[in-house]
Protein backbone atom coordinates (compact mmCIF):
# COMPACT_ATOMS: atom_id res chain seq x y z
CA UNK A 1 0.00 0.00 0.00
CA UNK A 2 3.09 2.23 1.28
CA UNK A 3 6.63 1.93 0.30
CA UNK A 4 9.94 3.09 1.75
CA UNK A 5 10.56 5.32 -1.02
CA UNK A 6 9.58 9.15 -0.83
CA UNK A 7 5.78 10.24 -1.97
CA UNK A 8 6.58 12.22 -4.69
CA UNK A 9 3.64 14.33 -3.35
CA UNK A 10 2.13 15.64 0.03
CA UNK A 11 -0.72 17.51 0.41
CA UNK A 12 -2.18 20.06 3.26
CA UNK A 13 -5.91 20.96 3.07
CA UNK A 14 -5.71 24.39 2.49
CA UNK A 15 -8.13 25.22 5.73
CA UNK A 16 -4.90 24.25 7.36
CA UNK A 17 -2.48 27.48 6.76
CA UNK A 18 -5.32 29.37 7.30
CA UNK A 19 -6.67 27.75 11.10
CA UNK A 20 -2.86 27.12 11.87
CA UNK A 21 -0.58 29.10 10.22
CA UNK A 22 2.13 28.48 12.29
CA UNK A 23 1.54 24.21 12.10
CA UNK A 24 1.32 24.43 8.75
CA UNK A 25 4.32 26.21 7.95
CA UNK A 26 6.87 24.19 10.29
CA UNK A 27 5.08 20.59 8.83
CA UNK A 28 5.93 21.81 5.80
CA UNK A 29 9.54 22.99 6.18
CA UNK A 30 10.19 19.60 7.90
CA UNK A 31 8.02 18.07 4.59
CA UNK A 32 10.42 20.00 2.41
CA UNK A 33 13.55 18.55 4.50
CA UNK A 34 12.00 15.14 3.91
CA UNK A 35 12.32 15.50 -0.02
CA UNK A 36 8.91 15.84 -0.56
CA UNK A 37 6.90 18.46 -2.82
CA UNK A 38 4.21 20.01 -0.73
CA UNK A 39 1.39 20.88 -2.62
CA UNK A 40 -2.14 22.00 -1.33
CA UNK A 41 -6.20 20.61 -1.19
CA UNK A 42 -8.29 23.29 -2.51
CA UNK A 43 -11.87 24.10 -1.17
CA UNK A 44 -11.88 21.91 1.92
CA UNK A 45 -13.94 22.66 4.61
CA UNK A 46 -11.80 21.05 6.71
CA UNK A 47 -8.11 20.39 8.12
CA UNK A 48 -8.35 16.58 8.36
CA UNK A 49 -7.02 15.78 4.70
CA UNK A 50 -6.43 11.82 5.47
CA UNK A 51 -10.32 11.28 6.27
CA UNK A 52 -12.22 12.18 3.01
CA UNK A 53 -9.33 11.87 0.22
CA UNK A 54 -9.31 8.89 -1.46
CA UNK A 55 -7.24 5.58 -0.16
CA UNK A 56 -4.17 4.38 -2.51
CA UNK A 57 -4.41 0.60 -3.57
CA UNK A 58 -1.72 -1.85 -3.20
CA UNK A 59 -1.93 -1.51 -7.29
CA UNK A 60 -1.43 2.31 -7.12
CA UNK A 61 -5.18 3.60 -7.60
CA UNK A 62 -7.20 5.58 -5.71
CA UNK A 63 -10.56 4.70 -4.56
CA UNK A 64 -12.95 7.10 -3.11
CA UNK A 65 -15.16 6.24 -0.09
CA UNK A 66 -18.63 7.44 1.05
CA UNK A 67 -17.38 10.33 3.70
CA UNK A 68 -19.83 10.02 5.69
CA UNK A 69 -18.60 9.38 9.30
CA UNK A 70 -21.38 9.08 12.09
CA UNK A 71 -20.04 11.71 14.32
CA UNK A 72 -20.72 14.27 11.62
CA UNK A 73 -23.89 12.67 11.47
CA UNK A 74 -25.67 15.99 13.23
CA UNK A 75 -26.69 19.31 11.39
CA UNK A 76 -24.08 21.60 13.21
CA UNK A 77 -21.24 19.88 11.68
CA UNK A 78 -22.46 19.13 8.00
CA UNK A 79 -20.71 22.35 6.50
CA UNK A 80 -17.69 21.16 8.04
CA UNK A 81 -17.22 17.88 5.15
CA UNK A 82 -15.37 18.41 2.07
CA UNK A 83 -15.89 16.35 -1.14
CA UNK A 84 -13.11 14.86 -1.79
CA UNK A 85 -13.79 13.54 -4.77
CA UNK A 86 -14.42 17.11 -5.79
CA UNK A 87 -10.90 17.98 -5.17
CA UNK A 88 -9.70 14.83 -6.90
CA UNK A 89 -11.31 15.63 -9.72
CA UNK A 90 -9.71 19.38 -9.61
CA UNK A 91 -6.21 17.99 -9.14
CA UNK A 92 -6.83 16.01 -12.27
CA UNK A 93 -6.01 12.50 -10.41
CA UNK A 94 -7.86 9.32 -11.94
CA UNK A 95 -10.47 7.17 -9.23
CA UNK A 96 -12.81 4.96 -8.92
CA UNK A 97 -15.94 4.73 -6.13
CA UNK A 98 -16.78 2.80 -3.44
CA UNK A 99 -20.16 2.86 -1.67
CA UNK A 100 -18.85 2.19 1.50
CA UNK A 101 -18.20 4.83 4.42
CA UNK A 102 -14.74 4.72 5.53
CA UNK A 103 -12.43 7.56 6.50
CA UNK A 104 -9.13 7.60 5.10
CA UNK A 105 -7.70 7.85 9.19
CA UNK A 106 -9.14 4.05 9.58
CA UNK A 107 -6.65 2.71 7.19
CA UNK A 108 -3.28 1.59 7.78
CA UNK A 109 -2.30 0.18 5.33
CA UNK A 110 2.00 -1.10 4.88
CA UNK A 111 3.70 -3.82 3.75
CA UNK A 112 0.57 -4.94 1.72
CA UNK A 113 -1.57 -5.20 4.95
CA UNK A 114 -4.40 -3.22 6.01
CA UNK A 115 -5.33 -2.85 9.61
CA UNK A 116 -8.83 -1.21 10.54
CA UNK A 117 -10.53 -0.79 13.86
CA UNK A 118 -14.59 -2.89 13.86
CA UNK A 119 -15.75 0.84 13.55
CA UNK A 120 -15.92 0.28 9.60
CA UNK A 121 -18.80 -2.48 10.52
CA UNK A 122 -20.59 0.01 12.47
CA UNK A 123 -20.70 2.84 9.94
CA UNK A 124 -21.86 -0.04 7.30
CA UNK A 125 -24.55 -2.18 10.00
CA UNK A 126 -26.79 -3.16 6.34
CA UNK A 127 -23.50 -5.39 5.04
CA UNK A 128 -22.80 -8.52 6.44
CA UNK A 129 -19.67 -8.52 7.91
CA UNK A 130 -17.49 -11.63 6.09
CA UNK A 131 -19.10 -9.64 2.80
CA UNK A 132 -17.92 -6.35 3.72
CA UNK A 133 -14.67 -7.19 4.85
CA UNK A 134 -14.03 -8.90 1.34
CA UNK A 135 -15.39 -6.47 -0.72
CA UNK A 136 -13.08 -4.01 0.97
CA UNK A 137 -10.04 -6.43 0.86
CA UNK A 138 -10.66 -6.72 -3.14
CA UNK A 139 -11.21 -2.75 -3.40
CA UNK A 140 -7.94 -2.29 -1.61
CA UNK A 141 -6.05 -5.08 -3.47
CA UNK A 142 -5.09 -7.03 -0.86
CA UNK A 143 -5.63 -10.73 0.41
CA UNK A 144 -7.56 -9.71 3.56
CA UNK A 145 -8.44 -7.05 6.58
CA UNK A 146 -7.23 -7.21 9.85
CA UNK A 147 -9.47 -5.60 12.19
CA UNK A 148 -8.71 -4.38 15.47
CA UNK A 149 -10.85 -2.68 18.45
CA UNK A 150 -11.52 0.67 18.39
CA UNK A 151 -10.33 2.88 21.27
CA UNK A 152 -14.02 3.55 23.28
CA UNK A 153 -12.45 7.19 24.03
CA UNK A 154 -11.84 8.08 20.87
CA UNK A 155 -14.86 9.71 19.01
CA UNK A 156 -13.81 8.84 15.40
CA UNK A 157 -12.84 5.57 15.88
CA UNK A 158 -10.00 5.73 13.70
CA UNK A 159 -7.04 2.77 13.38
CA UNK A 160 -4.14 5.55 12.85
CA UNK A 161 -4.55 6.66 16.21
CA UNK A 162 -4.00 3.35 17.53
CA UNK A 163 -1.75 1.45 15.32
CA UNK A 164 1.12 1.70 12.93
CA UNK A 165 3.00 -1.04 11.46
CA UNK A 166 7.07 -1.03 11.67
CA UNK A 167 7.35 -4.26 9.62
CA UNK A 168 5.55 -6.71 8.28
CA UNK A 169 5.41 -8.54 11.70
CA UNK A 170 5.88 -5.58 14.27
CA UNK A 171 3.21 -3.09 15.02
CA UNK A 172 3.46 0.09 17.48
CA UNK A 173 0.54 0.48 19.79
CA UNK A 174 0.26 2.96 22.78
CA UNK A 175 0.97 1.87 25.90
CA UNK A 176 -2.42 2.64 27.80
CA UNK A 177 -2.03 -0.85 29.69
CA UNK A 178 -2.08 1.31 32.55
CA UNK A 179 -5.42 3.23 32.60
CA UNK A 180 -7.01 1.26 29.40
CA UNK A 181 -6.53 -2.45 30.42
CA UNK A 182 -9.22 -3.89 28.82
CA UNK A 183 -8.68 -2.13 25.42
CA UNK A 184 -4.92 -2.87 25.82
CA UNK A 185 -5.50 -6.98 26.08
CA UNK A 186 -8.44 -6.57 23.31
CA UNK A 187 -5.43 -4.64 21.15
CA UNK A 188 -2.81 -7.09 21.56
CA UNK A 189 -5.15 -10.15 21.12
CA UNK A 190 -6.13 -8.56 17.90
CA UNK A 191 -2.85 -8.22 16.44
CA UNK A 192 -1.70 -11.20 17.92
CA UNK A 193 -3.91 -13.14 16.07
CA UNK A 194 -2.98 -10.82 12.54
CA UNK A 195 0.25 -12.08 13.37
CA UNK A 196 2.02 -9.37 14.71
CA UNK A 197 4.12 -8.79 17.67
CA UNK A 198 3.33 -5.52 19.57
CA UNK A 199 5.97 -2.86 20.62
CA UNK A 200 4.54 0.13 22.77
CA UNK A 201 5.39 3.64 22.67
CA UNK A 202 4.81 6.09 25.71
CA UNK A 203 1.09 7.51 25.62
CA UNK A 204 -0.02 9.97 27.69
CA UNK A 205 -3.48 12.04 26.35
CA UNK A 206 -4.73 11.10 30.49
CA UNK A 207 -3.96 14.69 31.43
CA UNK A 208 -6.37 16.72 28.40
CA UNK A 209 -9.51 18.46 30.11
CA UNK A 210 -10.64 18.30 26.09
CA UNK A 211 -12.16 14.58 25.80
CA UNK A 212 -11.12 14.97 22.33
CA UNK A 213 -7.82 15.82 22.06
CA UNK A 214 -5.08 13.61 21.40
CA UNK A 215 -2.39 15.95 22.92
CA UNK A 216 0.64 12.85 24.54
CA UNK A 217 -0.66 10.82 21.45
CA UNK A 218 2.36 10.25 19.41
CA UNK A 219 1.51 7.16 17.07
CA UNK A 220 0.09 9.66 14.55
CA UNK A 221 3.13 10.18 13.45
CA UNK A 222 4.22 10.42 9.46
CA UNK A 223 6.42 8.59 7.53
CA UNK A 224 7.53 10.09 4.38
CA UNK A 225 10.58 7.96 2.41
CA UNK A 226 13.24 7.94 5.44
CA UNK A 227 12.19 11.03 7.44
CA UNK A 228 9.54 10.53 10.35
CA UNK A 229 8.03 14.06 11.62
CA UNK A 230 6.69 13.11 15.20
CA UNK A 231 4.82 15.24 17.09
CA UNK A 232 5.70 16.58 20.37
CA UNK A 233 3.70 18.11 23.10
CA UNK A 234 6.11 20.13 25.52
CA UNK A 235 5.37 17.30 27.96
CA UNK A 236 7.52 14.60 29.61
CA UNK A 237 7.15 11.75 27.47
CA UNK A 238 8.47 13.89 24.26
CA UNK A 239 12.54 13.07 25.28
CA UNK A 240 11.33 9.21 25.94
CA UNK A 241 9.03 9.29 22.70
CA UNK A 242 11.90 10.26 20.37
CA UNK A 243 14.44 7.96 21.60
CA UNK A 244 12.10 4.70 21.02
CA UNK A 245 11.33 6.19 17.69
CA UNK A 246 14.91 6.65 17.31
CA UNK A 247 15.71 3.34 18.19
CA UNK A 248 13.24 1.56 16.19
CA UNK A 249 13.86 3.60 13.02
CA UNK A 250 17.96 3.80 13.13
CA UNK A 251 18.27 4.67 9.56
CA UNK A 252 15.28 7.20 9.45
CA UNK A 253 15.83 11.01 10.11
CA UNK A 254 13.90 12.18 13.05
CA UNK A 255 12.07 15.50 12.89
CA UNK A 256 9.94 16.77 16.28
CA UNK A 257 7.44 19.44 15.15
CA UNK A 258 4.85 20.38 18.00
CA UNK A 259 1.57 19.34 17.52
CA UNK A 260 -0.48 20.85 20.20
CA UNK A 261 -2.08 23.11 18.09
CA UNK A 262 -4.15 20.59 15.84
CA UNK A 263 -4.28 17.61 18.43
CA UNK A 264 -5.98 19.46 20.47
CA UNK A 265 -8.91 19.04 17.74
CA UNK A 266 -8.27 15.57 17.89
CA UNK A 267 -5.30 14.40 15.69
CA UNK A 268 -2.04 14.77 14.17
CA UNK A 269 0.23 14.91 11.22
CA UNK A 270 -0.96 11.85 9.35
CA UNK A 271 -4.60 13.08 9.68
CA UNK A 272 -3.52 16.93 8.05
CA UNK A 273 -1.57 15.37 5.37
CA UNK A 274 -2.05 13.34 1.90
CA UNK A 275 -0.42 11.37 -0.59
CA UNK A 276 0.35 10.89 -3.67
CA UNK A 277 2.41 8.48 -5.45
CA UNK A 278 2.19 9.56 -9.08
Amino acid sequence: MSSTHPANRVYLADTLARHHPVTAAALTNALHHSGAEVAVLPGTRDIWARDYMPVPTAHGDLVQFRYAPDYLRPKRWHHTITDGAHITQQLGLPFKNSPLIVDGGNIVSRFGRVIMTDKVLRENPKVPRAELLAFLADTLGVDHIDLVPANPKDFTGHADGVVQLLDEHTALINDCRRQEPAFWAGLQAALRRAGFDCVPLPYNPYKNANPTSAVGEYLNFLTVGTTLIAPAYQQTEDDAVMLRLQALYPGHQLIPVDGRAIAQQGGVFHCVTWETTL
